[in-house]
């Protein structure tokens, strides 16, 4: 699998609530941040079609 490292800036508070929601739901937050993003892809698909990604990104 390709996975891309990027890091990511928030502040203290907005960590720890997610950090809360990431262990209420038994994942990290990285696990918690993915499907996050995974459901707001699959929303914006839903509403816009779906994303068509050439080879060169």
């Amino acid at each position: 699998m390709d996975d891309i490292r990027y890091t990511l800036r928030l502040n203290k508070i907005l960590y720890r609530k997610f950090q809360h929601i990431a262990d209420d739901n038994f994942r990290t937050v990285n696990k918690e941040l993915e499907k996050l993003i995974t459901s707001h892809i699959a929303a914006y698909e839903k509403d816009h079609g779906e994303i068509k990604l050439s080879d060169e990104h």
